[in-house]
């Protein structure tokens, strides 16, 4: 009797999948569906998850410019690149972080991300690069 049943449910389901669209939903309206009703949820739920996946591509194209402003900072200090280094030492100043700055080469990757997050990434990558 199992392999019956699963012959027939396969059977209707494959019915409904390629069969009229507009007698799937007279048949769902029959069934007292609202179609409406639900065309507006699916439409809430589709522009939520459009957000989501674009403050998530944001963030990561976000993470990765911080990661490349920081490893820049980095170099500039080794480097001793004066514009960089006296940047750095203005943010530091502005923000008022407390980091033992008397000595750049001893912060580190998360201090220099702390201390670069608020600011315009694509405007301190390009002061560094043009140092370099």
């Amino acid at each position: 009797m199992g392999k019956l049943k699963e012959i027939i449910d396969t059977g209707i389901t494959e019915n409904h999948l390629y069969g009229n669209i507009n007698d799937i939903r007279k048949s769902l309206s029959d069934y007292g569906v609202n179609l409406d009703e639900n065309l507006e949820r699916q439409n809430k739920l589709i522009k939520q998850l459009k957000f989501k996946l674009r403050s998530s591509i944001n963030e990561e194209k976000f993470d990765a410019l911080l990661i490349r402003a920081t490893e820049s900072f980095q170099e500039a200090i080794v480097k001793g690149l004066e514009k960089p280094v006296a940047y750095l030492n203005k943010l530091i100043k502005e923000n008022r972080i407390a980091v033992q700055y008397n000595n750049l080469e001893k912060l580190s990757t998360e201090e220099i991300k702390e201390i670069i997050k608020d600011q315009n990434l694509i405007e301190i990558i390009e002061l560094l690069e043009n140092e370099q």
